[in-house]
């Protein structure tokens, strides 16, 4: 009695095992590259809202809560380009470089770089120190992300 319950215990535990293998753990490549895009406009958006207080439209603490969305996507960048998702955005203008995977711990520091960046841009958000914060968003955009973008991201020419 013993063996047969072992047995079917690992009957069952392999059945899920292979289930899962087919099905649970695909990836939905079209939602993937819709989940980038939205992170990437979500970006965007908070690097609008800090040079919105540069320009004098927007107030500190929608700069520094920017700046602390801005942190907290970085990290989440690795996340939207698992394997074999390359593709162009949802809206047709940009495509993954294939270097993202095939030079993963370039893309790696890429990505760490810019997180270091926007965690500078942070602090000077929340010092307030205009000329600080202008720095922190330039390099920031020129370095974190234009560094990023320049090596791993094409733009579809129409």
């Amino acid at each position: 009695m013993k063996f047969s319950l072992k047995l079917l215990a690992l009957g069952a535990a392999l059945a899920i095992v292979a289930a899962g293998s087919t099905g649970a753990l695909a990836v939905d490549k079209d939602q993937v590259i819709k989940d980038r895009q939205a992170l990437m406009k979500e970006q965007g958006a908070d690097m609008g809202a800090v040079k919105g207080f540069l320009d004098g439209k927007n107030d500190q603490a929608k700069a520094v809560s920017a700046a602390t969305d801005l942190t907290e996507t970085m990290k989440k960048i690795p996340d939207v380009f698992p394997p074999d998702t390359g593709g162009p955005s949802p809206d047709g203008k940009y495509a993954t470089k294939p270097e993202i995977w095939t030079d993963a711990k370039g893309f790696e520091a890429a990505v760490s770089t810019a997180a270091e960046k926007a965690n500078a841009l942070l602090a000077a958000a929340k010092g307030g120190d205009q000329a600080a914060i202008q720095t922190a968003f330039g390099d920031l955009g020129k370095n974190g992300c234009g560094g990023c973008h320049e090596k791993f991201r094409e733009e579809i020419k129409k």
